[in-house]
């Protein structure tokens, strides 16, 4: 394989945080756990998105208070509208959120339900090995809110639309993503969500899109 093709292959991670002493906990631990891939990092918004539109990092970890420029003062709305621009960007970046409040994802709940890429949040101050955890989940697809954001299971539209298509019309999931206008990975990404939030696991011994239909009858989502 040449050296170029090594370069466009290789995972790129982005971490965004003002605080030196985190960075230098953080990206260890990354480098640690993930050899082979390239940390980026960045400690404003404003070098943060040079840095997305530069090297379309596959996974951002950021913490939600964040300056807009350097020498600026940190801030979660600039967080928030950082994350509103990732979320709509393309290809989409899986996330993780490391902060210590998270309460204000709240507002963003509706655009994580339904977001292409990967979405984990936990507070900063949880061990490292924690946030190896969400950041592992966050790059196969899964969402993981915490209790005070997530408060209650929610179901987005596109999910209900996924499990009657499914279930209900009996049709594939290359069909569900015609029908509703989205691509393969974005329903791939619905069924992941979908397990998540009813607490459906792989089980060697029984069918997965099973046990999910099972549960999702359970709870009235589907006839």
């Amino acid at each position: 394989m040449s050296q170029q093709r090594l370069k466009q292959t290789k995972q790129r991670f982005l971490v965004v945080d003002d605080h030196e002493a985190i960075l230098e906990g953080t990206v260890p631990a990354l480098k640690n756990a993930y050899p082979d891939a390239e940390i980026i990092t960045a400690q404003d918004r404003h070098n943060a998105q040079q840095k997305v539109e530069l090297y379309h990092p596959e996974l951002v970890v950021i913490d939600l208070s964040i300056p807009e420029k350097p020498y600026d003062p940190a801030n979660p709305e600039v967080g928030i509208q950082f994350l509103k621009a990732l979320m709509s960007s393309t290809p989409a970046p899986n996330i993780t959120v490391l902060s210590t409040d998270i309460k204000p994802l709240v507002r963003l709940k509706p655009m994580i339900n339904t977001y292409e890429g990967g979405f984990a949040a936990m507070d900063k101050s949880l061990p490292i090995r924690e946030m190896l955890k969400l950041i592992d989940m966050a790059l196969r697809g899964s969402i993981h809110l915490p209790r005070q954001v997530r408060a209650r299971p929610e179901f987005d539209r596109k999910w209900l639309e996924v499990l009657s298509l499914k279930f209900e019309a009996g049709l594939t999931d290359k069909a569900i993503a015609q029908r509703l206008g989205v691509s393969d990975r974005t329903v791939r990404n619905y069924w992941i969500r979908i397990q998540d939030t009813l607490g459906v696991y792989d089980e060697p011994e029984k069918d997965l899109r099973l046990q999910i239909q099972i549960e999702a009858r359970k709870m009235g989502l589907i006839n």
